[in-house]
């Protein structure tokens, strides 16, 4: 599913653009203005307040997700229409992360099909607003994929949605499948992609990961392994430090964001989304309560100073 503005540069053009310059992220998501640095929001607590603030920052663009098996709830629509009317409120485009909360089950072509619709019609409610649609999130973690034997599952549910979506031909950029770790050779991830862009070439129009804990030379080495095996750019939908003691506080999360986020600009990569704007009081432990840039009451962290400092340099 390549969309229209990339449906004119096969997969040997793509790779003549070098895998050091990337693929520009004008070209490959029209809807970011000239930077490409968003963050991560929830969209039970997402406002237009929040909003208005995370574009004071110099963030491009807001990353949330959104539950397929959720959407017949009138509520949760309701919770989307808000996030969407609040983003829209500060001219923020979004980056719409979908995936199922709960295990697949019966047989995974109507699964995939299923999903692939429900897909499509978030596409078409939203896509005036879109930076891009992301397909799942994690799949590679047994908690973000409940089906379980992610080597026999994953490929037969995702081979029968992008099958069903060539036949629904959108506008809106696709990514997949924000893997916890990027692909590597021989790993299961790259397996499952090697079949499914073989076999779907038009599918996707980028490969997302989350770069947790890796340097500036490891995210380069892993953008050129994508480029070089896919023939399609690497994209960064989800990367965080929290304000641990262990990682020197708050003051060692601003100073840890900003080197990040300085690391990607140089890397030219088309697209990164920061996790998150807010502390998550939910959050199972302390680390996971911490990764915001600002406290869960909307308090400015160091973090916070140093995004808008480094995102005012683009």
């Amino acid at each position: 599913m390549k969309s229209a503005h990339l449906k004119h540069l096969g997969a040997a053009t793509l790779l003549l653009l070098g895998v050091a310059a990337q693929v520009q992220a004008s070209d490959l998501f029209p809807a970011l203005p000239t930077k490409t640095i968003g963050v991560q929001v929830k969209i039970q607590s997402f406002t237009a307040a929040d909003a208005e603030q995370i574009k004071a920052a110099g963030f491009s663009f807001v990353r949330f997700g959104v539950w397929s098996d959720s959407l017949g709830g009138k509520s949760y629509q309701r919770q989307i229409s808000d996030a969407f009317a609040a983003a829209k409120s500060a001219g923020l485009p979004v980056l719409m992360t979908v995936r199922a909360t709960k295990p697949l089950t019966g047989d995974l072509t109507t699964a995939g099909e299923v999903f692939a619709n429900a897909v499509s019609g978030l596409e078409k409610a939203w896509s005036s607003q879109l930076v891009a649609i992301e397909i799942w999130n994690e799949p590679d973690l047994g908690t973000y994929w409940p089906t379980g034997n992610f080597n026999t599952t994953f490929v037969p549910f995702m081979s029968a949605m992008c099958k069903t979506l060539q036949g629904q031909p959108q506008s809106t950029p696709l990514v997949g499948f924000g893997f916890a770790r990027p692909p590597t050779a021989g790993s299961a991830s790259t397996v499952a992609l090697n079949s499914l862009v073989e076999a779907y070439p038009n599918c996707l129009d980028a490969i997302s990961y989350h770069p947790y804990g890796m340097t500036a030379t490891q995210i380069s080495n892993a953008q050129n392994f994508i480029q070089q095996n896919f023939h399609l750019p690497g994209v960064i939908s989800e990367w965080g430090i929290s304000a641990l003691a262990s990682n020197g506080g708050p003051d060692g999360q601003a100073t840890k964001v900003s080197a990040f986020i300085a690391d990607v600009k140089r890397l030219k990569i088309p697209l990164t989304s920061i996790y998150e704007w807010k502390n998550s009081d939910s959050g199972k432990d302390d680390r996971e309560k911490n990764f915001g840039l600002l406290t869960s009451d909307g308090q400015p962290k160091p973090a916070q100073t140093a995004v808008r400092t480094q995102l005012e340099l683009e």
